[in-house]
């Protein structure tokens, strides 16, 4: 299986809204979000644009085979700009537990090196065993781990290096 980081385009603005439709309809299970009389998740739209608005934001499809598999969205983050956030990170269903991810943020980690963190909800179990196995795997157990506000929701955040990642990865 090939992955690659595929940068979005104004051009992919529609193709990422209909995404994060999926991404909400996930998420859904752990922040109890309604679903409008159109059968749409309501969100911020600002959200999405601000990747395809601001220089320190840069939005990814990642590509399986040449085919759409999910998206990650890296920023600085806003409440500290020595930090790169993953804003948001989905693979579709089908790719899941075939290592995509985890090559995904490492191809992030390759393109925006410095310091990291990711942000999950606690009760996204999923998430949680998801993102501590991989960042443990890539950075040989180098991150720590932090609860914390997020915009008003209790998140698990985990801090790491992208240069302890790719040393300890390859």
């Amino acid at each position: 299986m090939s992955i690659e980081l595929k940068p979005m385009t104004q051009a992919d603005v529609s193709a990422l809204m209909n995404l994060f439709q999926l991404y909400l309809y996930d998420m859904s299970k752990y922040m109890h979000w309604p679903i409008s009389q159109e059968g749409r998740f309501e969100f911020d739209e600002n959200i999405v644009l601000a990747y395809f608005r601001q220089a320190d934001h840069h939005p990814y499809f990642i590509m399986s085979n040449g085919e759409i598999a999910g998206f990650a969205l890296v920023r600085r983050y806003p409440y500290d700009a020595d930090l790169i956030d993953m804003g948001q990170f989905f693979i579709l269903g089908k790719f899941k537990r075939q290592g995509l991810g985890q090559a995904a943020l490492k191809a992030c980690l390759q393109r925006h090196p410095g310091d990291w963190q990711v942000r999950v909800l606690p009760q996204n179990a999923g998430a949680q065993s998801f993102w501590t196995k991989t960042i443990t795997t890539l950075t040989n157990n180098a991150h720590h781990t932090s609860t914390g506000d997020y915009q008003g929701t209790e998140m698990t955040f985990i801090h790491f290096s992208s240069e302890s990642a790719l040393c300890s990865a390859d």
